[in-house]
């Protein structure tokens, strides 16, 4: 058996408008990945050994990278050079990383609303292909509605200054649909999509349910008229409450602050008038309660944007849907939706309903065990979606992320990867060490 895995050093770097600047400052050079599978584990021991001897011996052949061996014992090795993977082979099967994986659990994508604040982690991943690829289509979409241009705005980013609500959703459902577009091409697909809030214009894209023109118009339209004529008369904040205890909080306030999202059985978020989000914070600190106010600057999910509505539903239009190709979960309307139902009436409760992540995870976790993947360019569900499954004692269910600021942006998607795969999901090892 011999070592082959990939040197990026081998290969140009791909031409192209903004590239070379589209790279982070500092970014860490792209990693060698040896995936190792065998039938039993004893076979695993004995194979992860001679590619451990290998590399110490200097055999490594650092040209491309492939899977060796098939079996359900998995073990995946990631470094900086070949000549620690040695290391890192013997540690993951000492470390117990293999998993036995007869029967995979479901595979979901969610798509959260949040994340805008780390937009510009979309950068370091210019260079990969189907992001790259993607982007631009999501580019070409967003400037055919808006006149502006998505890669542009990315590289401007500097992560201090604010975004305004009509740019930064638009990159946000971009960044999104970049990093799905990715793990597909890697190999990684769902088996059912769900969305939050503004995230569900990029999970019904990813679902197939909507053209990705369709899409860029449905986001660039929507945020255009929020920024118009509700940005700046509203606020949300997350509050570790019980949703039962916050509906009598909002029906106290003569309507100023609603339930905008029920995230998990103890955690919900408010919105309103920044006096009545205001006032709320300062009653729920004097109780104890933990709030965080977010940097949204509207009162979304919460009837304070009737008002809006009839320009919504006349600006939109009509929506060229079509039938999911992956099933897709609504936290609109608490189930499985087709792609008819997703009109201009169904982004109204969008906008103007609360949503209920909590009632989708708790639904789909007991019909089976899941690998809840978050995307999103840094992880703003991943507690709420794990409060949840903490709630349900599910311990068969996970909830994972396909990006973190503090990771660099392709290897958070490569420990994804690795993970899922060492787990019986299937991986295109040939396309994740692509350039």
């Amino acid at each position: 058996m011999s070592l082959t895995v990939r040197n990026d050093q081998d290969d140009a770097t791909p031409s192209g408008p903004d590239l070379a600047s589209g790279a982070e400052a500092g970014a860490p050079r792209r990693r060698f990945i040896l995936p190792v599978a065998a039938e039993t584990g004893e076979a695993l021991r004995r194979a992860v050994h001679d590619l451990a001897g290998q590399a110490h011996l200097g055999g490594v052949h650092p040209r491309r990278l492939a899977a060796h061996g098939t079996g359900a014992h998995r073990v995946v090795a990631t470094a900086d050079r070949p000549d620690r993977l040695r290391d890192e082979l013997l540690a993951q099967l000492e470390h117990g990383s293999t998993r036995r994986t007869d029967e995979p659990p479901a595979l979901a994508f969610l798509f959260s609303g949040g994340g805008p604040q780390w937009i510009g982690t979309g950068r370091a991943l210019l260079a990969e292909p189907a992001f790259r690829a993607t982007l631009d289509e999501c580019d070409r979409a967003v400037r055919a509605v808006t006149g502006w241009s998505v890669v542009e705005t990315l590289l401007a980013d500097d992560g201090e200054t604010l975004v305004p609500t009509d740019v930064l959703q638009p990159v946000l459902f971009s960044v999104q649909t970049a990093l799905a577009r990715t793990l597909h091409a890697w190999g990684v697909r769902s088996d059912l999509v769900l969305g939050a809030s503004i995230g569900e214009v990029a999970a019904v894209v990813a679902a197939g349910a909507l053209p990705l023109e369709e899409g860029a118009r449905l986001i660039a339209t929507w945020s255009r008229l929020v920024a118009e004529r509700a940005s700046g008369h509203g606020t949300l904040i997350v509050c570790d409450m019980p949703r039962k205890e916050a509906e009598r909080l909002c029906a106290a306030s003569g309507g100023q602050l609603f339930v905008a999202s029920h995230l998990a059985p103890g955690q919900v978020c408010l919105s309103g008038t920044p006096g009545a989000v205001t006032e709320a914070e300062q009653e729920l600190s004097a109780r104890g309660i933990r709030t965080l106010r977010t940097p949204i600057d509207y009162a979304g999910h919460s009837s304070l944007l009737a008002g809006i509505v009839p320009e919504l539903v006349r600006r939109i239009g009509t929506l060229r849907t079509r039938r999911p190709a992956v099933p897709y979960w609504s936290t609109v309307t608490g189930g499985f939706v087709d792609g008819a139902a997703l009109d201009a009436t169904y982004w109204v409760r969008n906008m103007c309903e609360p949503t209920l992540l909590e009632e989708g995870v708790r639904h789909l976790a007991g019909r089976r065990a899941l690998r809840i993947v978050e995307i999103s360019p840094h992880p703003v569900a991943l507690y709420s979606v794990e409060q949840t499954l903490t709630a349900l004692a599910d311990t068969r269910s996970e909830v994972l992320a396909a990006s973190h600021r503090d990771l660099a942006p392709r290897h958070g998607l490569e420990d994804l990867a690795a993970r899922l795969w060492c787990e019986g999901f299937d991986v295109d090892w040939s396309a994740v060490g692509a350039v």
